[in-house]
């Protein structure tokens, strides 16, 4: 199974990630691919947009890596990254994050500016990736990480997957539960 792990910067992919790579439990399961990392990496980007500072992938390149990448799975496979949902995939997991608990988490990153941190904060209440995911798969399910720990979110993350290996929907993680609209600051 393919499984596209999405969500505003800020919202826990790369920890979630990180944990199962880490994790002999859940290392031998998964394989995860790294989206920024392979964009960077193997130059699968049009340049860089210096007032968003960062990189603009070329989708046609990434999408034919990735379906490399993903053409002989020996395990399910996690693609990570903010736009893993626009990539061919199984189901779509959401990360959500509460948009005042965003501000705070981008705010720790240095090489966050002001603008960049309210305009995730904003795209986060807008359920922007919720909403271009649903748009693009009708196996869409989301996660709010704000108040619990990683490893919470990462077996949230596996009982998602094993469900739909069964065959089963797990409801509790169908999206639509949070609304957030009123946060957004124009």
């Amino acid at each position: 199974m393919i499984i596209a792990l999405t969500g505003t910067p800020g919202t826990g992919k790369t920890t979630v990630c990180g944990i199962i790579k880490e994790n002999s439990q859940y290392r031998g399961l998964y394989s995860i691919i790294d989206l920024n990392k392979i964009i960077i990496e193997e130059g699968l980007h049009s340049g860089r947009d210096e007032e968003s500072d960062s990189y603009i992938a070329d989708f046609e390149k990434l999408e034919k890596r990735v379906k490399e990448l993903t053409s002989n799975p020996d395990r399910n496979i996690i693609i990570e990254g903010h736009l893993s949902h626009f990539l061919p995939a199984d189901s779509i997991i959401v990360l959500r994050a509460h948009p005042v608990a965003l501000r705070k988490r981008l705010g720790r990153r240095k090489d966050y500016s002001f603008k960049k941190i309210k305009e995730n904060a904003n795209a986060e209440a807008l359920d922007v990736i919720l909403v271009e995911s649903s748009e693009r798969s009708d196996k869409v399910f989301e996660i709010d990480t704000t108040n619990i720990n990683a490893l919470a979110v990462v077996k949230s993350v596996i009982f998602i997957t094993e469900s739909l290996e069964k065959g089963k929907i797990p409801e509790g993680f169908l999206p639509g539960k949070l609304n957030w609209i009123d946060l957004v600051e124009l």
